[in-house]
């Protein structure tokens, strides 16, 4: 005669292969490419720049979204999460925002297979990309320019986006505006290691 089983054993044997039911569902977010306002200048360097893979810090690395919830704390999501890794998302998007942003064949496609043309080589590593319990973002990044017949050139910038209480799901909107605003500034310097800066529109009026 088989053993009687209770029923809290038949309960826990119902609930392990399916998972149990009680489990928050998954979110899966996304950053989203933002064009640029205004159209991009005409003038080309001729060497197309690429994005180079980009360098994130580990606590980032990971397709849970983390958040900042003090000044040494930080929440990892058991519910939200990326819907790829975050450094080939910050890639893309980083790549989409420049296309519009700088003169046509002026970026180079990133995921373009080794041995083409010349190019130069942009790039890119965040040192702080969180958002916070307000939604506010901050994004601090380090970058460098090089390439044939060029000299390096190298900087940092520093982006917060003000967030909106209360923040009731994770910042990828603000966090795609922050990858903008880097972008506006990397166009700039890329435009002007060229020779080639953009003008605003005060300085495209006539005299």
């Amino acid at each position: 005669m088989m053993p009687m089983r209770s029923p809290q054993v038949l309960l826990l044997a119902c609930c392990l292969p399916l998972g149990c039911s009680s489990s928050p569902p998954l979110r899966y977010y996304t950053l989203n490419e933002i064009a640029a306002t205004a159209p991009p200048v005409a003038i080309s360097s001729q060497i197309p720049v690429r994005v180079e893979p980009i360098v994130i810090p580990q606590e980032l690395d990971r397709l849970e979204i983390v958040t900042r919830i003090g000044p040494n704390r930080l929440r990892i999501s058991e519910s939200d999460h990326w819907a790829a890794p975050l450094e080939d998302q910050v890639r893309r998007v980083l790549s989409d925002d420049l296309s519009t942003r700088l003169p046509p064949r002026e970026l180079a496609d990133p995921n373009e297979p080794a041995g083409g043309g010349p190019r130069r080589l942009l790039s890119v590593s965040i040192t702080d990309f969180l958002a916070d319990s307000s939604c506010s973002v901050a994004l601090r990044a380090d970058w460098m320019l090089r390439g044939p017949n060029t000299g390096t050139e190298r900087g940092a910038e520093s982006v917060v986006i003000p967030g909106n209480e209360p923040c009731m799901a994770p910042a990828a909107g603000q966090m795609s505006s922050a990858l903008a605003v880097l972008a506006d500034r990397l166009a700039t310097m890329i435009l002007s290691a060229t020779g080639s800066a953009p003008t605003s529109p005060a300085d495209q009026r006539p005299e």
